[in-house]
């Protein structure tokens, strides 16, 4: 337990000031490090019999990675309601960033990966990478976290509400859609882009066809290869030709493809929010899932989530959730 407070986000409130510590997780990794490379320059030392003179160099820069590792670790966000302005202090004294409160939406927590964390975002990106401004987590009930949110987030979010602006409320009617396309009278369905899912999905399907049909020694080995490559082709293929449609009039919000199993209906009446989870490959950002819940009365109100998008500018991922809670919203 004593590990994982070092590791967990740290912030100190004051009267004009709220000062949030999200890398301490640094302090944690400095020693494992430090014991990794020490024990590996022991070994250098001992089978090779290297001279004290080419070991001090070693040394000096396992020390100096060690002292970088704590220093990140006392890296600040300041959020200063005096000045009205957040700045974050690389290693706890340098400016990096510094940016008006007149500028800022807000924090929210986003999701990666199985673990989530919180992040400020800009009026101008509600929706892209945002600062961080805690450490991650893997459970929902995470008593850093939750104090996290009871605490600082809303001392924060005071001061931002102090330098808000009468326009940044005003939420502009949107008269052309470019994300849904109507059909019915008040049915709305998302645009799909099918070329690139079709083309992939076909490529899935050659590569399972020819590993199926080459000579192999395990029969058991083959089927299952090929058998994976063909999953891999009809989820593809189904994706091109799912599609997702509002309709108002029924008040249902339906998920239709060439495979039932994935076929869902939710009610409009169950809708419960929208959460954006973003998505990265080998620590390389791939894309933004835009995921709507809804409460299943059948499950004892267990909340059930629809992917309905996928997205990578924070611009389009705004405009369309605008354009959803439009489309929800529209009169019969």
């Amino acid at each position: 337990m004593a590990l994982k407070g070092v590791s967990k986000t740290h912030w100190k409130i004051e009267p004009t000031r709220v000062t949030i510590y999200p890398y301490r997780v640094f302090n944690l990794f400095a020693p494992i490090v430090g014991v990794i490379f020490m024990g590996l320059l022991f070994v250098y030392f001992k089978y090779q019999n290297a001279p004290a003179i080419e070991v001090v160099p070693l040394a000096l820069f396992i020390f100096i990675m060690i002292a970088l590792f704590w220093a990140f670790a006392a890296t600040r966000i300041e959020f200063d309601n005096s000045t009205a302005r957040m700045r974050k202090m690389l290693m706890g004294f340098l400016p990096v960033t510094s940016i008006p409160f007149s500028k800022l939406q807000g924090i929210k927590p986003v999701t990666n990966m199985g673990s989530y964390n919180y992040r400020l975002f800009r009026k101008s990106a509600k929706y892209g990478k945002g600062i961080i401004v805690s450490s991650g987590y893997t459970k929902n009930d995470d008593p850093n976290a939750i104090a996290f949110v009871e605490e600082a987030v809303p001392a924060i979010h005071a001061y931002l509400d102090m330098h808000d602006s009468p326009a940044d409320n005003i939420t502009e009617t949107i008269t052309s859609y470019r994300f849904f396309e109507q059909e019915d009278g008040y049915k709305y369905a998302i645009k799909t882009k099918k070329a690139g899912a079709i083309v992939i999905g076909i490529i899935f399907l050659a590569m399972g066809i020819y590993l199926a049909t080459i000579k192999s020694d395990s029969l058991g080995s083959k089927i299952f290869v090929s058998g994976i490559v063909l999953c891999f082709a009809a989820v593809f293929i189904n994706a091109a030709y799912t599609k997702i449609t509002f309709d108002i009039s029924a008040k249902t919000v339906q998920r239709d493809g060439l495979l039932k199993f994935f076929n869902r209906q939710y009610s409009i009446n169950n809708f419960a929010g929208i959460q954006t989870v973003r998505r990265s490959v080998n620590f390389v950002y791939a894309g933004t899932d835009v995921n709507m819940y809804f409460n299943v009365p059948e499950k004892g109100n267990k909340q059930d989530t629809l992917m309905v998008i996928s997205m990578k500018k924070s611009a389009d991922i705004e405009r369309f959730i605008q354009e959803l809670y439009q489309v929800m919203e529209t009169k019969v």
